[in-house]
């Protein structure tokens, strides 16, 4: 049975002047979920295609069903663009109703019912969770005509009734999945703007070698989904795939994108050991927290190639990592970018405004941090978003501010409003950069922002 993977195409902006959809987000990185997923149908002997139609015109996705013909047609599913998600099913359905079509991913893992509910017409099964395994029994039953009612990580609807079959507790073993399927994709028309110019023009990908966190912040989602499970591949395992990537696709670049790549500092030190010692020369980023490196760890990252970390730090408010549970202090902040200094990598870090507890005077506790750390670049700023699968989304419902029913609707993910508006919030974003970034803050002022505009005498009172 032939199944296509897809992503769907992203928002497009309007053309204010032909009123037309023509412009949409740059390709950042190689869509790993439906590469996964392609590479595990063809271990098992189906036929699998994986696409990657981010920058796709809607008629461009349609000739592609038509001159593919599927039989199964499987589409990520993230909150944020879950409605291009359900359009794409919708065109699915109308080229070929008998196409089975089935969802996955994160916004569909955590709202199976409410999908299948609204949307039965267009969907078919939905996948949770970590979707390989499951996607290959689905398959073998199609292909062998048997029932889908004993599948574990599946939910479906019949005769008018949602069924949700939950995910085992243990996921596979990472090693027992096969090496995502590059086949479809362009290296080259990947360009995440978070690596340096020096390294854009370099063959590069990024490569999960561990799934999960066993952290519980507070306004995340990534532990409900995996289960507050964190699972690793082996040392080796992961220097297979990178040995087939620069020897199959020429990649001299690798940005290692798991949640949490330095939990088991032994298994660190083995990858960093054992690139050297297989003579791969990259030069490669990493995630992780302020907690989870130390001195060794970070000498053989840098004597592997690791050229720069970026840490999840939130805040430099002590009140802030509190009430968001990073389990981490200022201290500790302060000692993981001393160590990564002295290292000789360079430590970048991302942020959030907006926390619950948040004010001008945290964000002042944030600018001293930064100014004290000295990070390598720009902090990455964000304001706190209300994610499902978070105990802020469930805070957030508790006090009022959204119900499951919004995500029927087209909008995005929603800022956390519990305390500021939205304009205060962005406020507290223009202080924060007037603080760690002065010429920035200038640029923005020059295009009409400051805190004025936003009335951030508000925040004080």
């Amino acid at each position: 049975m032939r199944t296509l993977l897809l992503t769907p195409p992203s928002p497009l902006i309007m053309n204010p002047e032909t009123l037309e959809e023509d412009l949409c987000p740059p390709k950042t990185w190689v869509p790993l979920g439906i590469s996964y997923l392609a590479s595990s149908l063809k271990k098992s002997g189906f036929d699998a295609i994986a696409r990657d139609l981010h920058d796709w015109q809607w008629e461009q996705a349609g000739t592609l069903i038509r001159n593919t013909t599927p039989e199964i047609v499987g589409i990520s599913c993230f909150t944020f663009n879950r409605f291009n998600s359900f359009r794409l099913a919708s065109w699915v359905k109308s080229i070929d109703p008998e196409i089975k079509v089935i969802i996955g991913g994160p916004h569909a893992t955590f709202f199976p019912v409410q999908i299948l509910t609204n949307y039965s017409h267009i969907i078919d099964l939905v996948v949770l969770g970590q979707g390989e395994d499951t996607l290959v029994k689905i398959v073998r039953c199609f292909h062998e005509s048997e029932g889908l009612e004993d599948i574990s990580g599946l939910a479906f609807e019949r005769d008018g009734q949602v069924h949700v079959n939950l995910p085992p507790l243990n996921s596979s073993c990472l090693e027992d999945i096969p090496f995502p399927d590059y086949s479809s994709f362009d290296l080259m028309e990947y360009k995440s703007p978070e690596i340096p110019p020096q390294y854009q023009e370099l063959p590069g990908t990024h490569i999960i070698t561990s799934r999960g966190c066993p952290f519980n912040c507070f306004f995340c989602s990534v532990g409900k989904f995996f289960g507050g499970k964190w699972n690793s591949r082996s040392a080796d395992n992961v220097l297979d795939e990178l040995e087939m990537l620069a020897e199959e696709r020429g990649v001299q670049h690798v940005y290692f994108s798991d949640d949490l790549f330095t939990l088991s500092h032994s298994r660190t030190v083995e990858i960093c050991r054992k690139m050297i010692d297989r003579r791969l020369e990259m030069a490669w980023v990493a995630e992780t927290r302020v907690d989870c490196v130390n001195e060794e760890m970070l000498f053989w990252m840098k004597k592997a190639g690791c050229y720069r970390i970026y840490y999840g730090l939130e805040s430099g408010s002590p009140r802030i990592l509190k009430n968001i549970r990073k389990g981490f202090t200022v201290t500790q902040v302060e000692k993981a970018f001393r160590m990564t200094h002295q290292a000789g990598i360079e430590p970048s870090c991302f942020l959030m405004i907006g926390n619950p507890g948040e004010s001008p005077e945290t964000i002042g506790e944030t600018v001293d941090l930064i100014w004290s750390i000295k990070p390598a670049t720009m902090p990455i700023l964000g304001i706190t978003t209300v994610l499902p699968g978070s105990e802020l989304y469930e805070s957030a419902k508790k006090q009022g501010l959204i119900e499951d029913s919004f995500w029927l609707s087209e909008k995005p993910p929603p800022l956390y409003t519990g305390e500021h508006t939205e304009d205060e919030l962005i406020a507290l974003q223009l202080l924060l950069t007037k603080g760690i970034n002065p010429d920035l803050y200038e640029q923005l002022c020059e295009m009409g922002f400051d805190e004025s505009f936003f009335h951030l005498r508000k925040l004080g009172s």
